[in-house]
């Protein structure tokens, strides 16, 4: 990132401004969180509030509830008392009924009138067996029963006779008010009016209600805080006060496993807090950005242009121009001297250049005319041996004089092959050995479409000179031998030569191909093809033995269905010409240079 001029200036310039730009932001910071701490403190007001309230009014249901127990309450007045009970605690209460000692009822007010059927639903409420008869034997203390709209808490107060129960009293009221039902001037009507905020009770199992049943809302949280809240009543923590997507959340336990949630959103003096924040930060970095800009224009013309001059003349001469940079006494003095220092470098380069590839082409040149010259004297070595060999009136010496014939033929085709174009000196087998191989067929009065015909599947595989002979007269020798005691009595038949690379390769023989040549005439004996030296064999299979050891070759031959030979090897890698070494070396000195 830093490996321009203009990148490395705008970098000293921030290195200096960005101090005092990251202390304005934070003092602009500090100065939001002031304000968003005050949106956080109204909202845990908030919820201390509503806490204090529930806590006050279940305190007074307690001490209701005792009152009636200690009193001389019976069937007969019992009705009353409860009637009065509704009215002093403004119907909140959904059930108050009356039972023995048995827990059989005897007395029930139901809920008033005025209340919504849907605020005291409750399926435990539904159960048959708490107004049936008998009933069960009711459990002294409060429970928290999950309701449609909200929590509702029973109560089971005994009634002490002489020392013994007598009877029980059951109430079964809502944990939050109906608004409809409370007074004027009451204080918990003003619990989110002031602050817009939202007032929710949440079971153990994260379901959502209002504070106020008989205004349900449909409650849900975002995902974060969802999450918060599961977290925290996992980890029974009692109280925690946190802000998600602008809005501020109170959490605080209401009573056994409920909990009160409150949620605020942004004041008007908040928002307006959060939008002088992102004012000052964004003229902080509006402020840093043209100075960036302003830099970086002013490091574009006097520095990085020239020096993009300079690179693209260097470029141009890497390409085969000629450096000609353009020298303008506007561009710092220094760069006008690196482009002089440049212009004389690359002249003197220029020539040296031009001087080794001039000799590296000479050298090109004597190594084609040497090739073309052993070509040309071994084809005349042929031909002597040819005009020799029809001298001569001994069969046997005559096949001997082709034989050696054939092999100077090989070498001489092979010459005409080592010396490649493509900047490799390598021998590319495929054209190669097609080529040899109908040499082969000709000498010895055949084609393709006799009744011996060759087969040829070869890959394209470049090898090295040095192996590149012993390959030929591998070929030569096998495929000799098999036009020659293969197919006796005008047999047909085919000569097969194969030639692929091995995969996948062992890793230690990377590269590693097989060649794989013979025929299926009448065969040889194997046996003695690959017996111990002690015994006299051919100069044919003598010679392919030495040749396979030259390549490194692991040989094994064959008798099954004729005479096959299977060659192992790893080609070595092909040398480069001396034109081609020349011109990757200035390549090489260019790139290493710039």
């Amino acid at each position: 990132m830093l490996d321009t001029v203009g990148a490395r200036v705008m970098a000293l310039i921030v290195a200096t401004t960005l101090p005092l730009a990251i202390i304005a932001a934070f003092l602009a910071w500090h100065s939001y969180q002031q304000n968003v701490g005050n949106g956080a403190l109204r909202t845990e007001r908030d919820t201390q509030l509503a806490i204090s309230e529930i806590t006050t009014d279940l305190d007074q249901t307690h001490t209701l509830l005792d009152m009636l127990a200690d009193g001389d309450i019976s069937s007969g007045n019992a009705l009353r008392e409860f009637a009065l009970v509704q009215t002093v605690s403004q119907h909140h209460y959904c059930l108050l009924m009356l039972t023995d000692v048995a827990g059989r009822p005897s007395v029930v007010l139901p809920p008033a009138s005025t209340q919504e059927a849907a605020i005291c639903r409750s399926p435990e409420l539904a159960d048959p067996s708490l107004t049936s008869t008998p009933a069960k034997l009711p459990v002294v203390g409060v429970d928290v029963l999950k309701g449609d709209r909200g929590p509702l808490l029973k109560f089971v107060v005994p009634i002490l006779s002489n020392n013994s129960v007598s009877g029980y009293i059951i109430a079964v009221r809502t944990l939050g008010w109906q608004r409809s039902h409370l007074p004027k001037g009451d204080s918990r009507l003003l619990l989110g009016t002031a602050d817009n905020a939202q007032h929710f009770l949440a079971m153990p199992d994260g379901s959502l209600y209002s504070l106020f049943p008989d205004r349900p809302i449909d409650a849900t949280l975002p995902p974060k805080a969802l999450a918060r809240l599961k977290r925290d009543m996992s980890s029974l923590n009692l109280h925690d006060v946190f802000t998600s997507r602008g809005i501020t959340y109170a959490f605080q336990n209401a009573y056994g496993p409920v909990s009160l949630i409150v949620a605020t959103e942004r004041t008007a003096e908040e928002s307006h807090a959060l939008n002088i924040f992102l004012i000052r930060v964004s003229l902080i970095v509006g402020l840093l950005v043209l100075e960036l800009l302003g830099v970086a224009l002013g490091a574009r013309l006097f520095l990085v242009d020239p020096l993009e001059r300079l690179a693209q003349a260097v470029a141009d001469w890497r390409r085969g121009a000629p450096f000609a940079p353009r020298i303008s006494h506007s561009i710092p003095l220094e760069i006008r001297h690196l482009e002089k220092a440049f212009l004389r470098a690359t002249r003197r380069l220029s020539q040296h250049e031009q001087d080794l590839e001039q000799s590296a082409r000479n050298q090109d040149m004597l190594i084609r005319e040497i090739h073309h010259r052993v070509k040309n004297n071994l084809q005349v070595v042929a031909s002597l041996l040819n005009l020799q060999a029809s001298r001569i009136r001994s069969h046997e010496a005559r096949e001997e004089f082709r034989l050696v014939r054939d092999r100077v033929r090989a070498l001489a085709t092979l010459h005409r092959y080592l010396y490649s174009e493509s900047g490799l000196s390598a021998l590319d087998v495929q054209s190669f050995l097609e080529e040899l191989c109908s040499i082969l067929l000709s000498a010895n009065g055949m084609n393709t479409q006799t009744r011996i015909r060759l087969q040829l599947d070869i890959e394209h595989v470049l090898i090295s000179p040095d192996q590149a002979v012993p390959i030929a007269l591998i070929v030569t020798e096998v495929v000799s031998n098999a036009l020659r005691y293969a197919f006796p009595k005008d047999r047909a038949g085919h000569i097969v030569i194969a030639l692929h690379k091995v995969i996948p390769a062992p890793p230690e023989q990377e590269g590693l191909v097989e060649l794989k040549l013979g025929d299926d005439g009448i065969g040889i004996n194997a046996g003695q093809a690959t017996e111990s030296r002690t015994r006299r064999e051919g100069i044919g299979m003598q010679l392919i033995r030495g040749f396979a050891r030259q390549i490194n070759a692991e040989m094994i031959v064959s008798n099954e269905n004729g005479t096959w030979y299977t060659l192992r090897f790893v080609p070595e890698q092909p040398s480069l010409t001396a034109l081609a070494m020349a011109r990757k070396a200035i390549s090489h000195g260019k790139d290493s240079g710039l």
